[in-house]
């Protein structure tokens, strides 16, 4: 009864480092970026599918899903085959800081697209989390020709995230939160499926990090979010969600060793300490101006 009041912010806490274990997975595991994308994504819609059933939600899926969720369905494919296809030849830092610039993009975006008002203090913030880019790429633009193919695969991902944030706001509050999330999984699925069409069928030993790839950032990081979504203040969500790049940037050096100099901690910084100010000021407009 003591933890009562606080689950919601646990299983937020837990849906973010839950979602962070993919780039680990596809490190471990070498599977392709395809295979790995169609399996978390499919066997996530599988394992949902099976979670409704078991819980007398099943009802939920009966109804079709709106043109914008289908949409948004073709947009997390996108995101997350970009982002998979990204750590193959840069850092997990690199890439999950890189995607996570999508709060501040979809701010832009949003502004121009959806005429919602672009304040001094967001933009400020905006402005604080571009340069700690900048600073993670140390101010240098050259880089060799594969980390310049994973940059680019990164930026992909960061836009087709972007998009799906931005259309995710305009889906109608009437569609149920499990309904949404089963068909984008399996619309997802879908569009992935075609390029798996030359590709040998997974062996035993891949099979375990691809049913891992759907259990926990397909399944379980899911039904956490959704859970705590409905419960908590999207600030505090979108503040949580934050520990998803922690977990990775922290992952990354501890099990890959992957190197950061001083200059880099403090982008990584900005990016985070940017993203998380700008969750809060999102939801208080008057404080925002």
């Amino acid at each position: 009864m003591l933890l009562s009041p606080y689950r919601y912010f646990y299983m937020a806490a837990l849906a973010a480092a839950l979602m962070a274990t993919i780039g680990f997975i596809a490190r471990f595991s070498a599977l392709d970026p395809a295979s790995l994308t169609f399996y978390r994504l499919g066997l996530g819609a599988v394992i949902l599918a099976l979670y409704l059933a078991f819980t007398g939600q099943l009802h939920l899926l009966a109804s079709k899903p709106p043109a914008l969720v289908i949409l948004n369905g073709v947009l997390l494919a996108g995101f997350i085959l970009c982002f998979l296809s990204a750590i193959q030849s840069m850092s997990l830092t690199l890439a999950i800081l890189l995607v996570y610039l999508a709060p501040a993009l979809s701010a832009i975006m949003a502004h121009f697209v959806f005429k919602e008002r672009l304040t001094s203090r967001t933009l400020l913030l905006i402005i604080t989390a571009f340069f700690g880019f900048f600073m993670l790429q140390e101010f240098q633009i050259n880089a060799r020709v594969e980390q310049q193919q994973g940059l680019w695969f990164a930026l992909l991902s960061l836009f087709t995230y972007t998009a799906f944030i931005l259309l995710n706001k305009k889906v109608p509050d009437t569609v149920p939160l499990y309904q949404k999330s089963f068909y984008q999984l399996l619309v997802g699925a879908l569009c992935v499926l075609p390029l798996l069409i030359n590709k040998p069928i997974p062996e035993a030993e891949q099979w375990l990090w691809l049913m891992a790839a759907g259990l926990f950032p397909g399944f379980l990081a899911l039904v956490f979010a959704l859970q705590a979504i409905q419960h908590l203040p999207t600030r505090v969500f979108g503040t949580l969600a934050y520990l998803e790049p922690v977990v990775v940037i922290i992952g990354a050096w501890m099990l890959f060793a992957e190197p950061m100099s001083v200059l880099q901690w403090f982008g990584a910084l900005l990016i985070l300490v940017s993203g998380v100010a700008q969750a809060w000021l999102s939801h208080h407009p008057k404080e925002a101006g």
